[in-house]
Formats: structure tokens, C-alpha cells, sequence
């Protein structure tokens, strides 16, 4: 069983209570925690109030799923590949978009590592990175002809992930930030 990482500021409802409640005890049952701390995480939990302190009771619980790779090559041509809702994500990721667009939604995905490095290489592409709060941005190393690329993202806090990206960017743009806020008047939003 795992818990979605969900943007960090949203409330935590009964649902997501019970979820986290259920990997602290199943991690108690394979003997990964003890009754005294079984005790404190279970208080902790049903203690929170937010989806982001549920992540922290959890955090070092989230089994690594079997069979997952360690790296992830998304090819497009003349096309949009997306990765977004909770997919898994490996420690390295190669994008290689050529006249395409390609969108990596991290915000409900599945993240084990505290670093993740993004090989951008795009050709008249563009490249969309969605982050939640609190993650570190590297986007310096990626070198740029005719091409733009955009952090748009907060201040980190510690103890969040790093993502790092690197590559070359050939009459392109590569954009990081975070999720669109959502808006009671308008019905059709979009990350």
C-alpha cells in the first residue's frame, strides 16, 4: 500500500487519515516499527490536519514498489507525452521531445528519492515540470541555444526533494513551477 503525494497545503480529510493509518500499521506488522512507535505515528496522524503531515508520519514507510526502473526515457515526435496522477517516479528521467511537448506533473506522483535528475534534451520542443512546494529546483546546468528555461518555484524548505536538471535545449523552452492555483469561477482548470 502506498500514500499519493498530494500538494502539501490541501486538508486532510478522514479518507486520507485512514490511508496513512494503514501504512504505519502495516508497516508495524512486517516489524518495521515498534508498539511505542506505532503508538506515536497512529497519534500523530489522526492528529493532522493537513496532507502534508501526513507525508511526514509516513515518509520513511512508503515501500519501494518491485520491479519499478530506475530510469525513465520519454521519446516524442511530433507528439505530447504526459506523466501525471501517481505515476512512479525513478531517479532519472531523459526527455527527448522533437517538435513536441512533453509535461511531467510531479505534484500527485509517487516519489521515493530525496534527489531526481532530469536529462532534458529538447529540439524545438517544450518541456512543462510541475512541482510541489517545497522542492529545490537545479536548472542551471542545462545549456541553451536560441532556447529559455523558466524556474518558477518558491523557495525550498529543508528536507525537501531536489530535482536536477540538466542536457541541452535547442530553440526550445523548459519550465518548472508549481500547480495553477484553482479558482471558484473558473470551471475549467488546469494544472
Amino acid at each position: 500500500m502506498s500514500l499519493e503525494q498530494p500538494p502539501p497545503g490541501h486538508r486532510a480529510s478522514d479518507h486520507d487519515r485512514e490511508r496513512a493509518a494503514s501504512v504505519v500499521q502495516e508497516a508495524h506488522s512486517d516489524g518495521r516499527l515498534d508498539f511505542e512507535e506505532l503508538d506515536e505515528r497512529l497519534t500523530q496522524i489522526y492528529a493532522a490536519k493537513t496532507q502534508l503531515e501526513l507525508r511526514t508520519a509516513t515518509a520513511d514507510l512508503l515501500p519501494v514498489p518491485h520491479g519499478s526502473p530506475a530510469e525513465l526515457t520519454i521519446r516524442a515526435k511530433h507528439s505530447a507525452q504526459k506523466r501525471e496522477g501517481a505515476w512512479h517516479v525513478p531517479e532519472r528521467i531523459t526527455a527527448l521531445p522533437e517538435h513536441s511537448s512533453v509535461k511531467l506533473d510531479f505534484t500527485d506522483a509517487i516519489v521515493h528519492l530525496r534527489e531526481i535528475h532530469v536529462e532534458a534534451r529538447p529540439k524545438h520542443s517544450s518541456i512543462v515540470m510541475i512541482v510541489p512546494a517545497g522542492w529545490s529546483v537545479d536548472i542551471d546546468d542545462v545549456d541553451m541555444v536560441g532556447s529559455s528555461a523558466t524556474n518558477k518555484t518558491g523557495s525550498p524548505s529543508s528536507g525537501g526533494v531536489r530535482l536536477r536538471i540538466t542536457g541541452e535545449a535547442r530553440y526550445s523552452s523548459i519550465t518548472v513551477r508549481h500547480p495553477r492555483k484553482r479558482h471558484w469561477w473558473w470551471p475549467w482548470y488546469r494544472k
